[in-house]
C-alpha cells in the first residue's frame, strides 16, 4: 500500500466592519484554539490563510497571536497563504487593485510574520483566468480551486489530485484541485468514515495528493467545535502517519511534477452562482438541482450544473451595484488627481472597501448586515471626502454612475454627496454624510430570497429609494403599506421624469424635474403633472424637495399623494433609535401614522439627528423595514420608511404644492449638571 498525501489548507477571516466584540468573542472561542492546536500537533502541516482584516484586529489587540503565528511560520509545517489583504473577489477588479492588495498581503506576511507566501487563496472560491497575471507579478505560484471546475475543464474525477498548470497570456499559475469527497466528509462524516475513504484512495498504489480548502467560518455547528474537530483529525493523522502525509501546497510542487496542462473555466462554486439568482429563477435552479441530486449518477452532472456568477449579484442587488460603481468612479478620479498627496489613505480606503463578505448573499448575512454594508459606505464616502478636501463649492456631474444606459446626476461636495435618477421616477439614491460616515439612502429592498417555496415576508415591488412619489386611495393604513397590499394608483414610481432646470451656485444646487403621467382607477387614466425640485445646500446639511401636483385631465382627481423616504439613520438592532412626530415619540422598530403633523425627527444611539420638516404635507406615516432573515434582535431592520403627504381634491386645472426639508446634525450628548 502506497502513502496517500493530503493538503489541508485552512481559512480564517472576519469582513471590513465587523463588531469588535464579535470578532473578539470568536477569535477567544475559535482561533486562539485552533492556533493552539496546530502549535500541539508539530507531526501535521498546514496551509493557513488569515485576511487581512483579521490580521489587522490581531496586530492591535492580540498581539500575542501574531507571535504565535509567526514561531508556527517558522517551523516549516505552517504555510501562509497569501490573497487580497481585505478579502476581494479580485477577478472584479482592476489590475491595478489586484497587484495593491496582493502587494499589502505580501508584505505584511514578510514584515510581521518572515514568510514568503507562494500560494494564495480564492475569496469566495471566485477563480478566472486572468488572475494568473497579477499572481505571477505578485510571485505567487499556485492556489486552490474547487475540483468542479476541474471536471468541467474535462479532468475526470480519477485523475483530479496532485497538481495542474494552467496559463493566461503566457503566466503560468499551479492550480491544486480541492477533493469534492474530501470537502463532503471534512468535518461532517465521522473520521472512521474520512480515513475510510483515504485507505481506498492509497489501496490504488499511486503516488496521490489531495487538497482541501476548508473556510474555518462554515464550521460553526461542528461538535464540539473548530478546535475540537481539529484535534480530532490531527491525533488520527498521528495515528495514521504511516500510510497519510500531510503537506504543505509548496511542498506539493517541489515533491511532485504538474499532471499536465488544464484550462479551467471562470465562474463561482455552483451554489454561490445560484445565489446570485433572482428569484423566480434562483428557486427553479434550486428545485432542478436537487432533483439531479437524486440520481444515481448525479456525481457526473452536478459540476456542469450552473448559474449566475459572481456579477450576477450586482444585477440582483442594486444596492450591491451602487457600491460596486461608486468604487470605480472613485478609482477612475483619483488617477486624474497626479499629485494629490492624500493618494496613498484614499487608495487603501478603496481597497477596505472591496472587502466581499457584503457584497453578496446565500442563505444569511453578508449584505443582508447593516453595519457590513455600511462599513463599505463609510470607506468610499470618507474617500471621497479627502479628495474633496479643500473644494468650497458643489460640483454637479451629468454620467452613467450606475451602468444601466441611464444618465443620472451626481452632486458632490466635502459634505454631502447626492446621487438622483431621473429615469427611475426622480429619485435619490445615494445621501451621503462624509461626516457621520453614513449613506442615508443605504437601505435594503425587502426581496423574496428563499430557495423554495413562498416568500416568508412581505416583498416590494419597487426598490426603495428616498423621495419616491407615490398616489394611493384615501383610508390607505400603516399596516397596508408597510405589508405592500395597498393599490398604488399613479405611474410615477420607477418612471423616467424630465430635467428642466440645473443650476448650481457655490455650495447649492437646484434641480427640476418633472413627468406628465396619471393616475388609473377603474380602468380610467386621469392626467396628472408632477413637478419637483430639490434645493440642495452642502453647507447647511439641508436637501428641501417642493412638488407642484396639476390635474391636467378633465375629471376631478382625488387621492392622496406622498413622497417616500427610505432612511438608514444607522445600523443598531436594540430598538434605541428615536422617532419623534409631533409630541409623540416612537422606537425605530415601531408603525406609527398621524396627521396635521409638521416635523419629524429621527435620531440614532450614535447622535445622528435627521430633521424632515413639512409644509402641505400633513399626513405621515412610518414604519421600520424588517428583514426576514434574523439576528439576535428579532428581525434585521433594514432602515425605516417614512411618507409626508396630502389629500387631494382638485378639479380640472387646480394645483396643489407641497415642501420637505430634510437636515442632518451630530447631537451633543447631555452632560449632566454637577451637584
Amino acid at each position: 500500500m502506497k502513502n496517500v498525501n493530503l493538503v489541508l489548507a485552512l481559512h480564517m477571516h472576519q469582513p471590513v466592519g465587523n463588531f469588535p466584540e464579535v470578532v473578539d468573542r470568536i477569535t477567544k472561542e475559535v482561533y486562539r484554539p485552533v492556533l493552539e492546536v496546530l502549535e500541539k500537533y508539530p507531526g501535521v502541516a498546514v496551509n493557513l490563510h488569515v485576511s487581512g482584516p483579521l490580521l489587522e484586529v490581531w496586530s492591535e489587540r492580540h498581539g500575542d497571536l501574531v507571535k504565535k503565528l509567526k514561531d508556527l511560520v517558522a517551523t516549516g509545517r505552517v504555510e501562509m497563504l497569501s490573497g487580497g489583504f481585505y478579502e476581494p473577489v479580485l477577478v472584479e477588479w482592476a489590475e491595478e487593485d489586484r497587484d495593491g492588495q496582493l502587494g499589502k498581503m505580501n508584505q505584511w506576511l514578510k514584515e510581521r510574520l518572515g514568510a514568503a507566501p507562494a500560494g494564495v487563496w480564492l475569496a469566495e472560491g471566485v477563480w478566472g483566468p486572468s488572475l494568473c497575471g497579477a499572481f505571477g507579478r505578485a510571485g505567487l505560484k499556485y492556489t486552490l480551486v474547487d475540483g468542479s471546475f476541474f471536471q468541467q475543464g474535462g479532468i475526470i474525477p480519477a485523475k483530479m489530485n496532485g497538481h495542474y498548470v494552467t496559463d493566461q497570456a503566457g503566466n503560468l499559475l499551479s492550480v491544486l484541485p480541492t477533493c469534492p469527497d474530501l470537502a463532503r466528509l471534512i468535518p461532517h462524516a465521522p473520521l472512521d468514515e474520512l480515513f475510510g475513504h483515504l485507505r481506498r484512495i492509497a489501496n490504488r498504489a499511486e503516488d496521490i495528493t489531495l487538497s482541501v480548502a476548508a473556510n474555518l467560518e462554515n464550521w460553526g455547528q461542528v461538535p464540539g467545535g473548530v478546535a475540537g474537530y481539529l484535534e480530532k483529525l490531527f491525533v488520527k493523522l498521528g495515528e495514521s502517519s504511516s500510510w497519510v502525509n500531510t503537506l504543505t501546497g509548496q511542498a506539493q510542487l517541489l515533491r511532485q511534477s504538474a499532471r499536465g496542462r488544464v484550462s479551467l473555466p471562470p465562474g463561482t462554486p455552483a451554489e454561490l452562482g445560484g445565489w446570485s439568482l433572482p428569484g423566480a429563477a434562483r428557486k427553479e435552479f434550486f428545485r432542478e438541482r436537487g432533483q439531479l441530486a437524486q440520481r444515481f449518477d448525479a456525481a457526473k452532472w452536478l459540476p456542469f450544473f450552473r448559474g449566475g456568477s459572481w456579477a450576477s449579484f450586482r444585477v440582483r442587488y442594486e444596492e450591491l451595484n451602487l457600491l460596486y460603481r461608486k468604487n470605480l468612479l472613485l478609482a477612475r478620479r483619483l488617477r486624474g488627481k497626479s499629485q494629490f498627496p492624500g493618494a496613498r489613505g484614499v487608495t487603501e480606503r478603496l481597497w477596505r472597501s472591496q472587502c466581499s463578505t457584503a457584497q453578496w448573499h446565500g442563505t444569511q448575512g453578508g449584505l443582508h448586515l447593516p453595519h457590513l454594508r455600511g462599513a463599505i459606505w463609510r470607506e468610499l464616502l470618507m474617500a471621497e471626502a479627502e479628495m474633496r478636501a479643500g473644494q468650497t463649492e458643489m460640483e454637479v456631474v451629468r454620467e452613467d454612475v450606475n451602468a444601466d444606459g441611464q444618465i443620472e446626476v451626481v452632486a458632490g461636495h466635502p459634505d454631502l454627496t447626492m446621487l438622483f435618477a431621473p429615469h427611475l421616477g426622480g429619485a435619490c439614491l445615494e445621501v451621503g454624510l462624509p461626516g457621520f460616515g453614513r449613506n442615508l439612502a443605504d437601505v435594503l429592498t425587502r426581496r423574496d430570497e428563499g430557495m423554495n417555496g413562498a416568500s416568508a415576508g412581505p416583498t416590494d415591488w419597487y426598490e426603495r429609494r428616498m423621495f419616491q412619489d407615490h398616489f394611493f386611495a384615501k383610508g390607505t393604513t400603516v399596516d397596508q403599506l408597510s405589508a405592500g397590499t395597498y393599490p398604488e394608483l399613479g405611474d410615477f414610481i420607477l418612471q423616467p421624469f424630465e430635467i428642466t432646470q440645473m443650476r448650481q451656485t457655490g455650495s447649492r444646487v437646484t434641480l427640476s424635474m418633472q413627468r406628465d403621467g396619471g393616475l388609473y382607477r377603474v380602468g380610467t387614466r386621469l392626467p396628472c403633472l408632477v413637478e419637483k425640485t430639490y434645493a440642495i445646500d452642502a453647507a447647511e446639511s439641508l436637501v428641501e424637495v417642493s412638488y407642484r401636483i396639476t390635474n391636467t385631465g378633465r375629471l376631478p382627481l382625488e387621492a392622496v399623494f406622498a413622497t417616500e423616504l427610505n432612511l438608514n439613520v444607522g445600523p443598531d438592532q436594540s430598538g434605541r433609535g428615536v422617532w419623534q412626530f409631533g409630541e409623540s415619540k416612537k422606537s425605530d422598530r415601531d408603525r406609527w401614522q398621524g396627521d396635521g403633523v409638521t416635523r419629524v425627527v429621527a435620531g440614532s444611539p450614535d447622535g445622528l439627528e435627521v430633521t424632515m420638516s413639512s409644509e402641505n404635507l400633513p399626513w405621515v406615516v412610518g414604519y421600520p423595514l424588517l428583514d426576514t432573515e434574523k439576528g439576535p434582535e428579532g428581525p434585521i431592520r433594514q432602515g425605516n420608511c417614512v411618507l409626508f403627504g396630502q389629500h387631494l381634491d382638485l378639479k380640472p386645472g387646480e394645483k396643489a404644492e407641497g415642501r420637505l426639508k430634510v437636515t442632518f446634525r451630530k447631537k451633543e450628548p447631555k452632560i449632566a449638571p454637577k451637584k
